[in-house]
């Protein structure tokens, strides 16, 4: 009689053990299918940029290393609005540079340069450049030569065009690039219009800025 009773525990046992270890093994596999899920909807989302292998590759690292609902709550982000989970920040802040010849006023040719990245996750994308270039003495620009802006990086669904403008009030020249954006993505587009300029008065840096219009 005790051997029968511990024959019976030992199989209940057993069996509480089975399904204990099929539970888990349902929950690992549920995870797994949500993980590789994410990571398809990703690289889908990473090929449609077009970036260059490495930066890929970085993009896709990054992304493995989320959570599985910050991976959810990223791919939710760009379902909704692709452009919302891109960051924007100086490359490096505005440069000037001066030909050595002078007109008779004394004013010097210069160019600046301005270039601002496109950034997911702190990795590089693609960059608005805008050059600026212009006559100035030390205090004040005399005339204004060249404002030009382009966008260099990821092609792909992005379409960007350009429209530049400058002018000098009171000793001061500015250069204004606008920047166009659409975004074609899982068949829906979205919009986007940033506005990317400079100011210097003579040969200071008064502002540069990249802005939301």
């Amino acid at each position: 009689m005790i051997l029968n009773r511990a024959r019976t525990a030992i199989q209940m046992l057993t069996g509480v053990a089975a399904v204990a270890l099929c539970s888990a093994g349902g929950v690992s596999a549920a995870h797994a299918d949500t993980v590789e899920t994410n990571e398809a909807a990703f690289e889908s989302f990473v090929a449609d940029l077009k970036v260059d292998d490495t930066t890929e590759a970085a993009l896709n690292a990054r992304f493995d290393r989320l959570s599985p609902t910050e991976q959810e709550r990223f791919l939710d982000a760009v379902s909704e609005d692709p452009l919302s989970v891109m960051e924007f920040s100086e490359a490096q802040a505005p440069t000037l540079t001066a030909e050595p010849t002078r007109d008779r006023a004394g004013a010097s040719r210069y160019t600046a340069t301005y270039p601002v990245n496109v950034n997911l996750w702190g990795i590089t994308t693609g960059t608005f450049n805008l050059r600026y270039g212009f006559e100035a003495t030390s205090i004040a620009v005399t005339r204004n030569l060249e404002c030009t802006g382009w966008f260099s990086g990821f092609g792909g669904p992005w379409s960007i065009n350009q429209t530049a403008s400058n002018y000098i009030s009171a000793g001061a020249g500015t250069c204004k690039v606008h920047h166009r954006l659409s975004f074609l993505y899982q068949g829906s587009s979205w919009m986007a219009n940033k506005e990317q300029g400079l100011t210097y008065r003579g040969t200071a840096l008064v502002s540069g800025w990249l802005k939301n219009i």
